[in-house]
């Protein structure tokens, strides 16, 4: 059986369901050392007993072991000094530990915070925050160095709206559990980490890649995709960028993924066995140690350490086991990262990077053969789109459970954006290299300028073609486990060619299509309003079957970011297919009429109530301080996320001696009605 030949399987398989477990059960270290114990303790005995018979079963258990105890070390909240836990303080002393991020108004940096001022006393404690810098204080922050800050830490929120992005989960998977805004006076500098440092060294490189680029190129999205594919940083990328590579299927180009390390390979491979051979180890030494360079070049970003690894040993294993099942290695190479940073087990890339890989090493050596070609050029397109393909039809349930698209030109998209790719990055990497060097810096830059307006143009011709993305396609966790066994039997079935796996393929399709019916029928019926949780703005949605309205002001109304993190996720799980927006005015008291629930909305300061019999009143920009002018009014009142937090607390209090109904939206996110 194929499953046989992969030994690593069942050792990954336990590694995982131990991190899975600690998510939601903790168990203390100790209870951990004790367990690994006991399976080691067994495994002595059944080597001395029974000669390794049952080592087989104890060892997968051992690293379900070490999915715990990994676990429970990474977090830092386990530490009793954690920040979290000291409780009241005055300052805090801080080592900034990331790259620079220039927003609009702030510069986004994360720091170690390895010190607090309490009682007129330092103490040590760990842990780590994200902290943004005011513009108008004058100060860059940057790698290494050390600030006294003023303690006004904040916790970060969860989701307020309905299936948002967790983006408090998702900083907390870094051990990043607070964040603060920084003024002049807030901050002062302390000094600077002494000493050379790998990380150091590597964001050097990272601010050195940011002026190089800066200088020789022209636009922000020749700036933003060059950063993104040479140097793994994304903070330049634009919105609209983003989406014409997201809509093409060729969003893997804007980190440095698998596709850059085996591009860079296959240049180190030709240029390096001009004068090595290709069968000595002195050969996989130098490959292996520019690879690393590059990591190291482009900021030692966890997807350039989780690409250049997963390389790293699948050339280690086809060098040393050329017979050896490559997804052994594979495996390894993911059980060695997820010990390190368990929690990347839960990162979307990460997911997505091993799954394409999964995908090309089984599927793309069967779909290849399908066709000869004998023609150099039309075989590299088909060789081009069966790696896409294979890629493709493995990640499909998680690209539809993630991101509820799938781009229809991905095809066609691909090959375009490899063969451009391919050139680009060398070139790319050349240019940090020479760009010091008279005409010959600006010669490649030029070149290299050239060819991001090349790729960035071909991008956005596919994006607009019509119907180039396919979406709403959202789909639930089972459904996506659904697709994989389905996928899964697809590939049993064509290797073994039994007919059983169709019947378990006729079975799930059957099952799918009978609750996508029950889905559609239930959308097609629903009918619900939602106040959705906008900071410092305000917004409603009004759903009737599959048709969605976003009332709000003008500006909010044609927002895309508004659309893309507070509404996107909410309609496409309520199958909203007809979508529109009806912007009202900045100020003044008005009704706003629908078939579902009248509402009125006050932006008037202490405005009148205009029918007190209306259910629903809601209060934006501070319009009332205080419910005197609300006395007549016996429904609900709103409070959005405009409404300054002193007044909101005031009315909250004055709502509950006067025994008034009240939803606060900062406190409890949005609030959906259902009809």
């Amino acid at each position: 059986m194929y499953l046989r030949s992969i030994p690593v399987l069942r050792y990954f398989i336990l590694l995982v369901a131990g991190i899975y477990v600690s998510e939601w059960y903790q168990p203390k270290l100790n209870h951990i050392y004790i367990f690994l114990s006991i399976i080691l303790s067994l495994g002595i005995l059944s080597a001395k007993i029974t000669k390794l018979r049952f080592m087989r079963y104890l060892v997968p258990f051992l690293f379900f072991g070490i999915g715990l105890g990994s676990s429970y070390l990474f977090n830092q909240k386990n530490q009793s000094n954690h920040i979290t836990k000291v409780g009241q303080f005055d300052q805090y002393m801080a080592m900034i530990d990331s790259y620079t991020e220039s927003k609009p108004k702030t510069y986004k940096v994360t720091a170690q915070i390895f010190a607090v001022k309490k009682n007129g006393k330092w103490s040590k404690v760990v842990g780590k925050t994200m902290l943004y810098f005011n513009k108008e204080a004058q100060v860059v922050p940057q790698y290494g160095e050390i600030y006294i800050l003023k303690n006004t830490l904040r916790e970060i929120e969860p989701p307020k709206n309905p299936l948002e992005f967790d983006y408090k989960t998702y900083q907390a998977r870094k051990n990043i559990f607070t964040h603060q805004f920084l003024r002049e006076g807030d901050f002062i500098k302390a000094g600077e980490m002494k000493g050379w440092s790998l990380f150091k060294f590597a964001n050097s490189l990272n601010v050195y890649t940011h002026t190089v680029f800066k200088e020789m190129l022209d636009t922000p999205k020749q700036m933003g995709v060059a950063e993104a594919m040479i140097g793994g940083m994304k903070a330049e990328l634009d919105f609209e960028t983003k989406q014409w590579y997201s809509a093409t299927g060729a969003i893997h180009v804007l980190a440095v993924s698998g596709m850059h390390v085996v591009i860079l390979f296959v240049v180190l491979n030709a240029l390096f066995g001009l004068f090595l051979n290709k069968k000595k180890p002195t050969f996989l030494v130098v490959i292996l140690v520019s690879l690393w360079s590059y990591a190291i070049f482009t900021g030692l970003s966890p997807s350039v350490c989780r690409s250049t690894l997963m390389f790293s040993m699948i050339q280690f294993g086809t060098y040393f086991r050329r017979d050896d099942n490559p997804v052994n290695t594979l495996l390894l190479s993911a059980i060695v990262l997820l010990i390190i940073v368990p929690t990347w087990l839960y990162d979307v890339g990460f997911q997505l990077s091993y799954l394409a890989v999964l995908g090309i090493m089984i599927i793309y050596p069967s779909l290849k053969r399908l066709f000869y070609i004998p023609w150099k050029p039309l075989r590299w397109i088909w060789e081009i789109s069966a790696v896409s393909i294979a890629a493709q039809i493995l990640t499909l349930p998680l690209t539809l459970y993630y991101f509820h698209q799938f781009p229809n030109y991905f095809l066609l998209a691909n090959p375009v954006v490899s063969l451009i790719s391919s050139v680009m990055l060398p070139i790319g990497l050349l240019v940090l290299f020479v760009a010091k060097i008279p005409f010959l810096g600006a010669g490649l830059g030029f070149v290299f300028k050239w060819l991001i307006n090349i790729l960035n143009y071909s991008v956005y011709l596919i994006a607009e073609l019509p119907n180039a993305l396919t979406t709403g396609l959202s789909i639930s966790a089972t459904t996506a486990i659904l697709l994989f066994l389905a996928i899964g039997f697809a590939l049993l079935f064509f290797k073994n060619k039994e007919i059983k796996y169709l019947k378990l393929i006729a079975v799930i399709c059957i099952y799918l299509t009978c609750s996508g019916a029950y889905q559609l029928s239930n959308q097609n019926k629903q009918k619900e309003i939602t106040f959705h949780f906008i900071p410092n703005g305000w917004g409603i949605s009004v759903i009737e079957g599959r048709s969605a309205t976003f009332i709000s002001t003008d500006s909010l109304c044609k927002e895309p970011l508004i659309y893309q993190f507070h509404l996107k996720n909410y309609y496409d799980a309520r199958g909203i297919k007809s979508y529109k927006t009806q912007a009202v005015t900045e100020e003044g008291n008005f009704l706003i009429n629908n078939k579902l629930q009248n509402i009125q909305w006050i932006k008037t300061p202490n405005g009148p109530v205009i029918d007190p019999k209306i259910e629903y009143l809601v209060c934006s920009q501070n319009a009332i301080k205080d419910l005197k002018n609300l006395e007549k009014f016996e429904g609900t009142i709103v409070l959005d996320g405009s409404n300054k937090k002193w007044i909101v607390e005031k009315i909250k209090e004055e709502a509950e001696l006067r025994n008034k109904k009240l939803i606060v939206l900062y406190d409890i996110g949005s609030k959906t009605l259902t009809f």
